[in-house]
């Protein structure tokens, strides 16, 4: 301080003017308002890097295919990805904000997805404090939104997911639908939150080669309670027809502080031919029901989910899927988990059924 001192009104003996003194003073004031400037300009714009690393080693039964354990990237309670997303500050309650996200395998190192870099997730938009926001690009779709965030499926799709890949869709068996997870071309409106509520919209243009997707999302979360009902359909085939894949899903949780109950039920009617892998389906009726139980460090969940399939050649199939997880956090950052899972079916073929009985455990690290 001393030497400080020293430096702007002159060493001991040494007597500075008054107009030096005054000049030095405008010099630290000027320095001192250039550094405020730098901050805020600093705040108001950010890129973030992020992302997560999931492997779980997996056995799988033998009823169908041979016995096999396999380290993967496939049944884990959050899939591998690394993204950027940012925000800018526009002044008046305006900001722009983007975000890029990969997927990729982290028990090889390939990519999830060898025609697009960023497949989870690329969009860009503009967000108003009093009007909502606005997202253009590659989006999740409104059913996934629901299943994810409004307590359908309280593992938000991971270690006992209710949509679920080894039911083979193209013999008439299904669980829940994401609506085919994510959305190019996409426009979605997201508003301001009122009071817990908010309503979100999508329109995805088919540009020529595939159907337009179009849906609404009305949420609300407020204190222990989440609620969401949502609506997407495929309308305008670009073959001709009517809309179809006609989607409404009902979603919620509540926290009662020891645990938190999930619920949610799935109708999807005209799944028509312009679905390839799932042209023998009529309508399906889904049900899940799930329950989360933290203490300390640790989380267990157990879910149910069944579905009812019409078949458009005539009767029906049911099948189900029940299992119990058990995640463990090192840190606010890492996670051990294991779970164990069943799936079956009425009529099973050899190969409709992909691994009836399943036991994992696996470690998860956000980044």
């Amino acid at each position: 301080m001393a030497l400080l001192l020293g430096g702007l009104f002159g060493s001991a003996g040494t007597t500075c003017s008054t107009l030096e003194i005054v000049a030095m003073k405008k010099s630290v004031l000027a320095l001192a308002v250039l550094g405020a400037f730098a901050g805020a300009a600093s705040a108001q714009s950010s890129v973030t890097l992020y992302g997560r690393l999931d492997t779980a080693v997996t056995w799988t039964d033998g009823s169908i295919l041979d016995s096999k354990t396999t380290l993967n990237n496939h049944q884990p309670i959050g899939g591998s990805r690394w993204g950027l997303k940012g925000s800018e500050d526009l002044g008046g309650g305006l900001k722009a904000n983007f975000v890029l996200e990969s997927g990729f395998n982290s028990d090889d190192g390939s990519a999830a997805n060898a025609t697009k870099l960023f497949d989870r997730q690329a969009w860009v938009g503009l967000s108003s404090a009093s009007l909502g926001e606005i997202r253009l690009g590659r989006h999740d779709t409104l059913t996934r939104q629901l299943n994810l965030g409004y307590g359908s499926d309280l593992t938000a799709e991971g270690e006992l997911t209710v949509v679920d890949s080894n039911f083979a869709a193209s013999a008439g068996r299904v669980l829940f639908q994401n609506f085919g997870t994510r959305v190019d071309n996409a426009i979605v409106y997201l508003s301001p939150n009122l009071s817990g509520f908010q309503v979100r919209g999508l329109v995805a243009a088919g540009e020529g080669t595939t159907a337009r997707q179009q849906g609404v999302l009305l949420g609300y979360a407020a204190g222990p309670l989440k609620a969401g009902i949502s609506y997407e359909e495929y309308a305008e085939p670009p073959t001709g027809g009517s809309a179809y894949n006609k989607v409404a899903t009902v979603g919620a949780s509540y926290d009662f502080g020891v645990a938190t109950l999930g619920l949610g039920y799935q109708n999807t009617t005209d799944f028509g031919t312009n679905l390839a892998q799932s042209a023998v389906i009529g309508d399906v009726d889904a049900y899940n029901v799930g329950v989360l139980v933290p203490f300390g460090a640790f989380e267990f969940r157990a879910q149910y989910t069944h579905a009812k399939v019409d078949l458009d050649a005539g009767g029906s199939r049911k099948q189900d899927k029940y299992g119990a997880s058990l995640r463990y956090s090192l840190s606010k950052r890492t996670q051990l988990y294991t779970a164990y899972l069943h799936r079956e079916s009425d009529n099973d073929g050899t190969v409709n059924l992909n691994g009836a009985d399943q036991f994992l455990v696996g470690i998860g690290h956000n980044f």
